[in-house]
């Protein structure tokens, strides 16, 4: 007998592929539920703005012609009080303050006055800083600042009263 009529050994099988585990699919699915989840707080973020100033611009209209310099205007046909009502529900001031003329609505960057206009209101959005001076008359005292805002501070460090 010769060696090349011999049999040639057969390769072990090859083992089974392992068994599919839910594990992967199930992170799968986590993945796309959080993206998902995520997906729908930004669209909200975007829609209601970041600010005050962008949930104003986003809900009321624009009305240019009524600009004061840098303060920008919009209307409502809502009445002040209702106006107001839904801005503080969305976005809630550090202080606030009504009077005759208006509703004034402090924030850490930007102040929104409601007043009334015909049958409906007219929103003025400006910088806090500004409107506190050009407002002082109606809101200083009330908004929290008893004097220029941060006139009053004089260090209080060591040696204070000297």
């Amino acid at each position: 007998m010769t060696n090349s009529k011999r049999k040639k050994p057969t390769p072990p099988p090859t083992p089974p592929p392992p068994p599919v585990t839910s594990k992967p699919r199930f992170w799968f699915w986590m993945a796309g539920i959080l993206g998902a989840i995520a997906g729908v707080i930004a669209i909200a973020m975007l829609a209601r703005g970041t600010t005050v100033r962008d949930y104003v611009d986003n809900t009321y209209t624009r009305a240019a012609n009524l600009d004061r310099g840098e303060e920008i205007a919009f209307t409502s046909p809502q009445a002040p009080t209702l106006v107001a009502a839904n801005i503080v529900g969305k976005w809630k001031p550090v202080s606030q303050y009504a009077d005759a003329s208006g509703v004034y609505l402090r924030y850490n960057d930007d102040m929104v006055l409601v007043r009334p206009q015909g049958k409906g209101s007219v929103i003025r959005v400006d910088d806090v800083e500004r409107a506190y001076r050009t407002y002082h008359s109606s809101v200083g005292g009330n908004w929290g600042w008893t004097s220029g805002h941060g006139e009053s501070f004089r260090g209080r460090g060591p040696g204070a009263g000297k």
